[in-house]
């Protein structure tokens, strides 16, 4: 659906004759705005200066309190019904109250439900587009002069992680966005300038939030999704959330907080997304995302973190533990030097992990956790890393992305990616060793790897004999990049160890240009050389060391969805327990 906001002088609305609303049949349209097509409403359980308003196409009823001025929150009045709960939207960003809170835990009648309850501090693209509010005043707040369109049909939003693989293979920038698809273009450039010039405007006469004690807990829930982004709330509303069981969304980017505490989301059992970037956290606790001892449930269900953007330095061992169904995990932008494998216990359906723009000078075993059999993604960019060593990536085996442009590499073991070896019934797998160091790469590296792409623009290659058996002999890396192409320059010795890889666009050239007998007579070196390369025995040790990283337990009331590998780890430990208690009895008897 496209909408498009002209900033014209027109009237507010045109007067049309009291009917039913689109919405319910328990509301009255008194008029409808020409501009948006959206019906004014009666009853309203706020009163004004607050408007409700009928979205007619997609059937959501909103209370639009936006920019009105409010320096107290609006009290909800009970609209009689007798077929259950409303549900609203309601709008209360930028308004002049910097304390949000009532004492009373029903705030929200318990005929109503709200969807959406927004006191967000900014007026950012995806958050408008993704609400649909069109409704914001934003023709009126605006000069009548400027143009400020907002085309839904130029970006997609990802609000889950819903790629597929032939998606993946058109634009790698899709899967690094998720949320929102922006392309670099002077019309997005305009756009983005005239919402945070207009944002500005509106600070100068509005509140940011520094409090917040709303009740969110009650039976029935009364909220979904809070949006607290973009103001200066400095720690986690802890008052707000304890029992808030029916939270799903909360997003509290853009704020002042500095730690999250132990059981921060430990009664929201219905969680499903939490954005915490561009904040100052500098520690998390061990308990924060586990379940509190007094709530039935703890915050399993999340799928989505984000916690780009702030001071992290150290993530302690199991933190995520609790996190069995999450799948995208955004840690970039952060002070992180270190990582361990047990990190990631838990996380059994990761399929997405950014650690870019941190200080990791090394990973050593670092992914040695069984716990990340299902992860496809893996994002290492602009770290401080020099060498990769032997055996990385063994337990990543549905790894088809990874990420490690703009290091300092220099050096890669003829075995760092085994265990990534593709065949043609598996998806490809798409290498990123841009902006790196890298002169050569021994010509064993990539044996037997199949429909698989090596990214490796900006590296300082050697181009020689090995470069062209990457490319000719294994058959089965395309190259892309600028380095070497345009034929080769052979040295009279032969050099085993030297380099890399041959990059060209061209994927249909079956020979090389200029083969000398140097070269000829290299490749049967470099083919004995490959076959004598057993990577399996020299990895063999590390892939039991994985089990023994992998046996630790998940945290007690945990649900999630057994993949194969949880599988056999649960059988492994029943039959060991099972030996365990034929000994005691032998022992007894």
């Amino acid at each position: 659906m496209t909408f498009i906001l002209n900033i014209i002088n027109l009237s507010s609305s045109s007067v049309h004759t009291s009917s039913m609303s689109a919405c319910s049949p328990y509301f009255i349209s008194t008029n409808i705005d020409i501009r948006t097509t959206y019906q004014y409403i009666q009853p309203c359980p706020v009163s004004t200066p607050c408007r409700c308003l009928c979205e007619i196409e997609s059937k959501r009823l909103w209370i639009d309190c936006f920019d009105q001025q409010l320096k107290i929150f609006p009290v909800f009045s009970k609209i009689t019904t007798d077929k259950g709960r409303i549900e609203w939207n309601v709008d209360l960003a930028f308004n002049q109250f910097d304390t949000v809170s009532m004492k009373q835990s029903m705030w929200v009648p318990d005929d109503m439900h709200i969807r959406n309850l927004v006191l967000s501090g900014a007026l950012a693209y995806d958050l408008i587009v993704q609400l649909n509010l069109t409704h914001r005043n934003l023709i009126n707040l605006w000069p009548s002069q400027r143009h400020l369109p907002i085309i839904d049909d130029q970006f997609e939003l990802f609000d889950d992680y819903r790629m597929d693989q032939s998606e993946e293979e058109e634009n790698d920038d899709i899967k690094e966005l998720f949320r929102i698809k922006r392309s670099i273009s002077p019309v997005n450039v305009e756009r983005t300038r005239l919402l945070t010039e207009l944002t500005l405007k509106l600070r100068e006469k509005t509140k940011r939030i520094t409090t917040f004690t709303l009740p969110l807990a009650g039976e029935p829930s009364p909220v979904s999704n809070l949006y607290l982004d973009h103001n200066s709330l400095d720690s986690i509303p802890l008052q707000a959330l304890y029992n808030a069981t029916g939270l799903q969304e909360i997003y509290l980017s853009f704020n002042n907080i500095i730690h999250l505490p132990a059981y921060a989301f430990g009664f929201a059992h219905h969680l499903t997304r939490v954005d915490l970037s561009y904040n100052r956290i500098i520690s998390i606790d061990n308990s924060t995302f586990q379940r509190h001892p007094k709530a039935f449930a703890g915050p399993f269900l999340i799928d989505y973190l984000d916690l780009s953007h702030n001071q992290i330095a150290i993530l302690e061992e199991n933190v995520f533990s609790y996190l069995v169904n999450l799948r995208l995990l955004k840690l970039e932008h952060n002070q992180i030097h270190s990582i361990s494998a047990h990190t990631w216990t838990g996380l059994y359906r990761l399929k997405y992990l950014d650690l870019s723009h941190n200080s990791i000078e090394n990973f050593t075993q670092a992914f040695y956790s069984g716990y990340l059999n299902e992860l496809n993604h893996l994002k290492v960019t602009s770290n401080s890393l020099t060498q990769i060593g032997s055996c990385e990536f063994l337990s990543l085996k549905r790894l088809t992305k990874l990420n490690l442009s703009g290091n300092n590499i220099t050096t890669i073991d003829t075995c760092s990616f085994y265990g990534l070896h593709q065949t043609k019934k598996t998806s490809p797998l798409n290498v990123h060793l841009r902006a790196n160091q890298l002169e050569a790469i021994h010509p064993c590296t990539f044996k037997d790897f199949a429909r698989s792409t090596v990214y490796l623009e900006n590296n300082p290659l050697v181009c020689n004999c090995s470069f062209n058996y990457l490319l000719q002999n294994q058959q089965s890396i395309a190259y892309t990049g600028q380095e070497c192409r345009g034929g080769f320059v052979y040295q009279t010795e032969q050099q085993v160890g030297l380099p890399a890889i041959r990059k060209t666009n061209s994927t249909t050239m079956k020979k090389p240009l200029n083969i000398s007998t140097t070269c000829r007579d290299a490749y049967r070196t470099y083919q004995d050389l490959c076959l004598k390369t057993d990577c399996l025995n020299e990895c063999a040790p590390n892939e039991r060391f994985i089990i023994q990283v992998t046996t630790v337990p998940p945290p007690s009331g945990v649900v999630f969805l057994y993949n194969r590998t949880s599988l056999l780890m649960i059988v492994i430990v029943l039959v060991h327990y099972s030996r365990f208690l034929f000994i005691c009895n032998i022992c007894d008897i």
